[in-house]
C-alpha cells in the first residue's frame, strides 16, 4: 500500500475556547495546521471521488472546532482528531493547534498544543 500526506497549513478560525471568561465572550483567533497520512488509492485515475477530499477535512475541522466551547486547547485538538476518524483513507493524523493571543502577561508568538492521533 502507498501513503501520502495532506498538509494544510494556517486554517485560521475565530472560537470562544478558553479558561478565562472574558475569552468565552469575547473569543480569539485561532491557527490550525493538520497533516494527514492517507491511503492512496489503488487506481492512479485523476477523479476526486478516488481520494480524501482535504475540503471536506476542513469542513470537519471547522465544525467540530467552531461548534462547540472548550476550556482546554488538549480536549479542542483530541475531539478534532476524532472526527477526523470518520474518513477511511486517513491512517494518520497530527493537529497543532494555536491559540495566537493567550491571556498571559508575556509576550509570545502563540502557544499551542501539537496532538497525533493512528487510525486503524
Amino acid at each position: 500500500q502507498e501513503y501520502y500526506k495532506i498538509n494544510v497549513k494556517g486554517l485560521r478560525l475565530y472560537a470562544y475556547h478558553g479558561v478565562h471568561p472574558e475569552e468565552n465572550k469575547l473569543g480569539q483567533e485561532f491557527e490550525i495546521d493538520v497533516v494527514m497520512t492517507v491511503v492512496r488509492p489503488s487506481s492512479r485515475g485523476d477523479q476526486m471521488e478516488e481520494v480524501l477530499s482535504y475540503w471536506d477535512a476542513m469542513a470537519t475541522i471547522k465544525e467540530v472546532f467552531t461548534g462547540k466551547t472548550f476550556k482546554l486547547l488538549e480536549s479542542a485538538a483530541h475531539t478534532i482528531l476524532e472526527s477526523l476518524s470518520q474518513y477511511s483513507q486517513i491512517k494518520h493524523a497530527e493537529i497543532n493547534l494555536k491559540k495566537l493571543t493567550p491571556p498571559i502577561p508575556v509576550t509570545v508568538d502563540f502557544v499551542g498544543v501539537i496532538m497525533e492521533k493512528a487510525y486503524p
